[in-house]
């Protein structure tokens, strides 16, 4: 009974030293990670304010920039674009900041946009009725492509001559197109605020920048910060100068740089050179 009894009290001390060893491990382990925690809390505490610190000075430095791209405009723009007019190609509900940026670019250069046209994409198409009032206005037997391919020629005529608004006006009556503003004489030249059908710009796009190239009328593409890359891509690939970001001070000089005559590829996208054009005689 006494063996029995000793072996009892021995398992017990065993067990209860266990315990106790347990026991201290753990809190000395916790107390270590514990340290460890708070040493790296103070070191990312220390990182973030290094991080924010730089951050609200580089916040200073790009307000200073943009105050002076803003006040510096009038210097780089006034009188460039003195007696020119211009027309503006879009898509319905295109993108509102980069209307404004190619208004307010025109303006301060000294020209004036008289006329806005909407171009429709593939759905405007779709109704057998245009296809055949589009037909018998052209006289011509043609299928959505070729049909397409004849009202931009048309616009890109009206553009260089105004000498037939009633087109434009059949054409929008059909749906292809919206006419706002008057375009009672030709413009200088048409700038395209793309893309007109994102996903279809081979049917629509592309062949709109091809009219223009083949007549050899000037045609500048632009898009806003919004848009994708590919787009402007395209536009050069076809043969025409692009502008990017144009709701943005430097995208406004440089569209008024171009519309003056420096052709070339400019913004800070894919497919861009420069920011803005080199200045004439330099």
């Amino acid at each position: 009974m006494l063996d029995m009894r000793y072996h009892v009290i021995s398992l017990v001390a065993v067990f209860l030293a266990l315990g106790i060893g347990i026991l201290l491990g753990t809190t000395i382990v916790e107390r270590g990670l514990v340290a460890e925690q708070k040493a790296q809390i103070k070191s990312l505490r220390s990182t973030f304010d290094e991080i924010k610190a730089k951050n609200a000075d580089l916040n200073n430095q790009l307000d200073a920039y943009k105050k002076f791209a803003e006040q510096s405009k009038v210097y780089l723009d006034t009188g460039r674009l003195a007696g020119k007019s211009f027309a503006l190609l879009a898509k319905k509900d295109a993108d509102g900041n980069a209307v404004a940026g190619i208004t307010d670019a025109i303006s301060a250069g000294g020209g004036v946009m008289p006329v806005t046209i909407t171009i429709s994409g593939t759905d405007a198409y779709k109704n057998p009725a245009v296809i055949a009032n589009l037909n018998t206005l052209f006289g011509m037997q043609g299928d959505e492509q070729a049909l397409r391919g004849r009202i931009y020629e048309e616009l890109v005529h009206q553009l260089q001559t105004a000498d037939n608004a009633g087109i434009l006006a059949t054409l929008q009556q059909l749906g292809v197109i919206q006419v706002r503003g008057v375009l009672s004489q030709p413009v200088d030249a048409a700038l395209l605020l793309g893309p007109i059908e994102e996903t279809a710009m081979d049917k629509v796009d592309v062949p709109l920048v091809r009219s223009f190239v083949t007549t050899k009328f000037p045609l500048v593409g632009v898009s806003g910060s919004s848009a994708d890359d590919s787009v402007m891509l395209t536009y050069k690939k076809n043969g025409i100068s692009t502008i990017d970001h144009v709701d943005t001070v430097p995208g406004q000089v440089a569209t008024v740089m171009v519309l003056q005559g420096t052709g070339g590829n400019f913004g800070t996208g894919s497919a861009a050179g420069r920011v803005v054009p080199v200045p004439a005689g330099q």
